[in-house]
């Protein structure tokens, strides 16, 4: 492992960016806010927050909070009350959930209150509750309102009735998810309700700017005609529809943190003149009524939810109490809500016994209300965390500065602590490894490796070891390895928590986002794809097809962009680069370093790059990471497959029938959490919907990778510049593959042997490198000792070694695809092939190259294609020709149209039928249908200017 050495220092790796959709966003609510200012004068205005809660919020709208019991809040009201003063307010309300006993017990102490509470009501038709702010009742109507909040127009026609002002408080969060919400639900909240929050602390600028945009477009046309399409009079719920919707703020604070910064200025006319005969809060009360109200206070995007969670899960893991086992089993609820409130509650009981966690989730706490920790603690820290006290510190100092200032410290600091703690653990896991007795990971062949991918059931052999010397991973000293693990686990795990909860409680519904901003036709989001790979500028097939869709992304500025976890790679243009935690190499798995990228960091640039949608093409890390984002921002995800994992191991190991359908199984787990997968032939297309990998059709869809144009400047070379000894007629097969077992390459011999003997001075190069270079060689020694092993090529060098040489020969059955294929057709190349796969999909058979059934075959149409050079220019000008049906805007408008992607103007439209990819295609092409410029790509290709490039080394089996 290797977990910060790098060349390139920190800042120049590619950081988040807010995109133009947000940035519009916050300069329109601030343009708002700024109106809202003006609206009245500060002489004559009461400052209230309309929304906070304290302890007395303790059965919670949340399914998992009341199975847990769970209070949504420890604040004290004596604490809430401090803090909304602190912050101005002139009179104080709590709208705790369904009960206003905080409010009732401030009256009983002489205090001036503004009774309220929020209460939670039934939409019937929908099956939905919503939440409702009503202000200014009393115990008796307290108790009728709670009676009749089973029906939300009951509620709202008794409280029109009785002069009972209601706020409808973040109209477009819900508590959960519900398929039965539609634009209807909103037109009926036109008619029943006068007003709305568009302001709220703890919701995101998105909803925020949705919300004030609808409200203010509800004419007395639309509500009269509302009215009348749903049958309710506006006039039952005290709404005129000539009347302007009221807008309302409020924090919905929980924790303390920032009651009194969100909230809602009450005009009062002759307001200090009337305060001398009136309370406050009867004032407030009036001005509520007739809606002079004015907004004030600011939105953070996803900022403030994620700090108030992350201050509540502190407080949960100190203050949560065993909840019972039968009564997680028997409360109201699905299996899987009960399973998970049993899996929390053990692991937050768990937490309770590390005693370094539990302090550290106090000071949490305590940094969030501005409290540092003293200096003994510091100093009593042992040295390698002290780092976390200086990031609570920075919290609690930013305390004192503005609400925006403290919103991004905070952020900023935990995405700190949380690369920092994951480091550490990286360095713990390295010492266990590195002192473990039994073989190292990077020993491990890939059949050990298979068979050892597996713990046990028992769980005491899991921690405690097993009598009966299980091989799984659990040969590790799991116990050894937790006690120097677990603070640091605990707390990143509890910053990861906060952070996918913070998000996802905003996104649950953003389909519904999505429907709303369309209806008013505003605000939508931008269709943006993030693409995650492990890979891209390696030595490998899946880093150069990759690095072709980026380019292409870079030159036609399509709305996606690539993410890539590196040390080296600089960021370029629609490309993010972020610092690996730690990286690790298997040897004998292969070539590519494993690089374990920052969680929170991808999230962060996720978030504000304002992407909608993901794309992954590696099942490595980053497979886990789309799939966390794709929990975190619900947003569809999208697998791109480029290897079958079946066929390496089945080539390239020696696992048994049972080890495969372990890797199988494992396989078809990570692809159905994907809500695509794209492949590159029409044989995976259909094995992936077979009994096997049971996908449904509909998310399988066939593309292709596209050519990536030719460097004009290079030129055919002399053959007797690549190979010792030949001339231009001798003939010579070419190869360019990872040199490794399942690549077919040990097929060579016999087809060489057989070729031969009909075409005695055949010569073979081979470019590439891998683990079966040295064993190839003595495998070749006896039918082509003179072989040319010229190792790993550059691009340049690649493009001369096509132009120069005759026939590309590709003995794999393991590529999915095959772009040298492409590579070597852009280049005047035919190729030999195997009829499989991807190779049957783009090779037409004795049109530009051969595919094969045996290596009888393959010998055969090596000796047909040498003797007779008709063949041989036919095949060439062909290979020109299929690879100009393979370019790349009719491939990449395809994809976009699969994952949801607008296509931009202009660019080409690969078909009418691009919503469906290349359809059911044998061909992954032949049904684009469109009219490549086949006479400049000759051109191209014949042009006969040079480029000076680097040597090709030769180097023989002799």
């Amino acid at each position: 492992m290797n977990n910060s050495k790098t060349s390139i220092p920190a800042e120049q790796f590619s950081t988040p960016i807010t995109c133009d959709f947000r940035l519009s966003l916050k300069n329109e609510f601030e343009k708002f806010l700024t109106e809202q200012k003006s609206k009245y004068s500060p002489e004559n205005c009461l400052t209230l927050d309309l929304h906070c809660h304290d302890h007395n919020s303790d059965i919670p709208d949340e399914l998992w909070g009341r199975i847990l019991r769970l209070p949504e809040t420890w604040l004290k009201t004596k604490k809430l009350a401090k803090l909304l003063k602190k912050n101005n307010c002139d009179v104080f309300t709590v709208t705790n959930h369904n009960n206003a006993r905080s409010c009732w017990d401030l009256i009983a102490k002489g205090e001036d209150v503004l009774v309220a509470a929020e209460f939670t009501c039934y939409f019937p038709e929908y099956d939905l509750f919503i939440h409702v702010l009503t202000y200014g009742f009393n115990k008796e109507q307290e108790t009728i309102l709670n009676e009749l909040r089973s029906d939300v127009y009951s509620f709202l026609k008794y409280a029109a009735k009785n002069d009972i002002p209601v706020i409808l408080p973040h109209p477009l969060y819900f508590y959960t998810r519900n398929e039965k919400i539609d634009i209807g639900l909103f037109e009926k909240f036109a008619v029943i309700f006068s007003r709305f929050e568009v302001l709220n602390g703890q919701r995101d600028l998105w909803q925020s700017v949705l919300t004030l945009n609808w409200a203010q477009s509800l004419t007395s046309e639309k509500i009269i005609a509302y009215a009348a399409k749903h049958d309710l009079n506006p006039y039952d719920f005290a709404v005129d529809p000539y009347q302007d919707k009221i807008l309302t703020g409020g924090s919905d604070d929980h924790t303390g943190i920032f009651a009194g910064q969100c909230g809602s200025k009450l005009y009062v006319e002759n307001l200090q003149q009337r305060l001398k005969t009136q309370s406050a809060s009867s004032l407030a009360l009036e001005a509520i009524k007739k809606g002079n109200v004015a907004v004030f206070g600011q939105v953070a995007e996803n900022e403030k939810l994620n700090i108030a969670l992350l201050d509540y899960f502190s407080q949960v893991a100190t203050k949560i109490e065993d909840p019972g086992f039968f009564r997680i089993m028997l409360h109201r609820g699905s299996p899987l809500d009960k399973v998970g409130c049993f899996a929390v509650s053990n692991i937050l009981l768990e937490m309770q016994k590390n005693k370094y966690a539990m302090k550290f989730f106090g000071f949490i706490h305590d940094a969030m209300q501005g409290k540092k920790p003293s200096k003994l603690i510091k100093w009593n820290v042992p040295k390698k965390f002290r780092f976390c006290i200086e990031y609570l510190e920075q919290i609690a100092e930013s305390k004192k500065h503005s609400p925006e200032a403290f919103a991004t410290t905070v952020n900023s600091s935990i995405n700190g602590l949380f690369t920092r703690l994951n480091e550490h653990i990286a360095d713990s896991i390295e010492g266990v490894l590195a002192n473990n007795k039994g073989p190292k990971l990077e020993s491990f062949t890939t059949e050990e490796i298979t068979r050892k991918f597996e713990i046990p059931s028992q769980l005491t052999a899991l921690f405690l070891g097993s009598s009966k010397g299980q091989d799984n991973l659990s040969n590790i000293n799991i116990e050894k390895l937790l006690d120097k693990v677990s603070f640091p686990f605990l707390i990143t795990t509890l910053l990861a928590a906060a952070s996918l909860a913070s998000t996802r409680v905003l996104y649950q519904n953003r389909v519904l986002l999505n429907d709303f901003s369309k209806q008013i036709g505003k605000n939508s989001h931008p269709k943006r794809a993030l693409y995650l790979t492990d890979t891209l500028r390696d030595k490998n097939g899946v880093s150069n097809s990759l690095s072709g869709k980026l380019a292409e992304a870079q030159r036609a500025n399509l709305p996606i962009d690539f993410l890539v976890c590196d040390n080296h790679i600089m960021p370029e243009p629609h490309l993010y680069v972020v610092k690996p935690i730690t990286t690790f190499m298997v040897k004998k798995f292969g070539e590519q370093e494993i690089r374990i990228p920052d969680l929170m960091a991808i999230a962060q640039i996720f978030y504000q790059g304002g992407y909608d949608r993901i794309i992954c093409s590696t099942e490595g890390p980053m497979a886990l990471v789309s799939l966390f984002l794709q929990q975190m921002f619900n947003v569809p995800n999208y697998f791109f497959m480029h290897t079958d994992w079946i066929d390496f191991i089945k080539h390239g190991t020696e696992l048994n029938q049972y080890e495969r359908d372990r890797v199988r199984r494992l396989m078809r787990a990570l692809y159905n959490r994907f809500d695509g997968i794209f492949v590159l032939n029409s044989e995976h297309q259909q094995w992936l919907s077979s009994h096997e990998m049971q996908l449904d059709e509909d998310k399988i869809f066939l593309t292709a990778h596209h050519t990536q144009a030719r460097n004009q400047r290079i030129v055919k070379r002399n053959k007797s510049d690549i190979v010792l000894g030949a001339n231009q007629d001798t003939p010579i097969l070419f190869i360019a593959c990872r040199i490794s077992k399942e690549k077919g390459l040990f097929d060579l011999p016999v087809i060489i042997a057989k070729a031969k003997e009909k075409i005695p001075n055949l010569k073979l190069v081979i470019a590439g490198s891998g683990p079966a270079t040295d064993e190839l060689k003595i495998a070749l020694s006896e039918v082509m000792p003179d072989a040319t092993f010229l190792g790993w090529q550059s691009k340049e060098q690649m493009a001369a070694l096509y132009l120069s040489l005759d026939l590309f020969i590709f003995p794999s059955k393991f590529d999915t695809f095959g772009n040298v294929i492409l590579e070597s057709f852009v280049h005047g190349m035919p190729t030999l092939a195997y009829n499989c796969k991807g190779p049957k999909d783009i090779i037409e058979h004795g049109k530009n190259g051969f595919l094969c059934e045996t290596k009888a075959d393959m010998a055969a149409a090596v000796v047909e294609f040498f003797q007779s050079e008709n063949l041989q220019k036919t095949m060439r000008d062909n290979a020109f020709i299929r690879a100009g049906e393979y370019q790349a805007e009719p491939i990449m408008s395809a994809f976009m149209a699969n994952v949801g992607l607008d296509i931009p103007e202009g660019y080409n439209l690969a078909t009418d039928k691009a919503n469906n990819s290349v359809g059911n295609s044998t061909n992954a092409t032949s049904e684009l249908h469109f009219a490549p410029p086949i006479a400049s790509l000759i051109a191209d290709i014949k042009d006969q200017q040079s480029i000076e490039i680097e040597p090709i080394k030769q180097r023989t089996v002799a």
